[in-house]
C-alpha cells in the first residue's frame, strides 16, 4: 500500500517490537514514535525507558500510551500510567517540547457496558490532561468503538487515532469525530526493530505535527 499523501510517517512500538534501532528508524524516514507505557493497573512495558530516550535522541517526536481496562478504576489507571511516564521522563509527567500528547488506547471492553467504558475513559483523560498539560489522544478501532461505545459527543475534543488496515484511507471514522488525526494502517516487520512495529500516519504537515508536539515555531524578530 502506498503511504497516504499529505501525511507524515511514524510508528508505535511496545515490548513486542523488541530492541529498536532508533537512528535507523529515523534514517528510514520515521518522524514520530509512540511507545507503550502501561496497561490496566499492574502491567508495565519494560521497553518504555529505552524507547522514550532512544526516540528523542534520534530526533523523533515521541509519545507514550496506556491500554485501558474498563473494569478497573480510571483514576487508578491514570495514576499508574503517570508513574511510569514520570519514571522514564526524569521524574516528571509534565511534557516538554518535542513530546506528543499522551494516548489512551481503548480497544477492550472487559465485558463492561458502554457507560462504564465512557466513565472510566473520561476519568483517565481528565486526570492525564491535568497532569501533563496536554489534551490526550484517543486511540481505537472503528469496529470496537461502534460496537462497544457508539457515539460520545464529549470525546470529540480528543484527537482521534484510528486503527484500520488494508485500506487506502480510513473508512470507519466513528461519528463522534469529523476526521482522524493519526492513522495506524499496518503492522509489519521492519528492518530497524527485532520484532514487528505498527506503522502510522499523521494527517498534516511536519510543521503542524511539531506544533502538536508543543514545539513553537521561531518566527524571527
Amino acid at each position: 500500500m502506498a503511504f497516504p499523501a499529505g501525511c507524515i510517517p511514524g510508528v508505535d512500538v511496545s515490548h513486542y517490537s523488541g530492541v529498536v534501532n532508533w537512528p535507523a528508524a529515523a534514517s528510514a524516514g520515521e518522524s514520530f514514535a509512540f511507545t507503550k507505557a502501561s496497561e490496566g493497573l499492574f502491567t508495565t512495558d519494560p521497553t518504555l525507558s529505552p524507547n522514550w530516550d532512544g526516540a528523542k535522541a534520534a530526533g523523533l517526536l515521541r509519545g507514550a500510551y496506556h491500554l485501558l481496562h474498563p473494569g478497573k478504576s480510571g483514576a487508578d489507571q491514570a495514576t499508574f500510567f503517570l508513574q511510569q511516564l514520570a519514571a522514564a521522563n526524569g521524574g516528571t509527567a509534565q511534557l516538554a517540547p518535542g513530546d506528543l500528547p499522551c494516548v489512551l488506547d481503548i480497544e477492550v471492553a472487559d465485558g463492561a457496558p458502554a457507560d462504564t467504558i465512557v466513565a472510566c475513559a473520561t476519568t483517565w483523560l481528565n486526570t492525564v490532561e491535568a497532569a501533563t498539560g496536554r489534551t490526550p489522544i484517543l486511540y481505537t478501532f472503528a469496529s470496537f468503538w461502534i460496537g462497544s461505545v457508539e457515539h460520545v459527543p464529549a470525546f470529540a475534543r480528543y484527537p482521534l487515532w484510528i486503527a484500520e488496515y488494508g485500506v487506502p484511507a480510513p473508512k470507519g471514522v466513528p461519528k463522534t469525530w469529523a476526521d482522524w488525526t493519526l492513522w495506524q494502517y499496518a503492522e509489519q516487520n521492519v528492518p530497524w526493530a527485532a520484532g514487528n512495529a505498527d506503522l502510522d500516519a499523521y494527517k498534516g504537515s511536519l510543521a503542524s505535527l511539531q506544533a502538536f508536539a508543543g514545539i513553537v515555531a521561531d518566527t524571527g524578530p
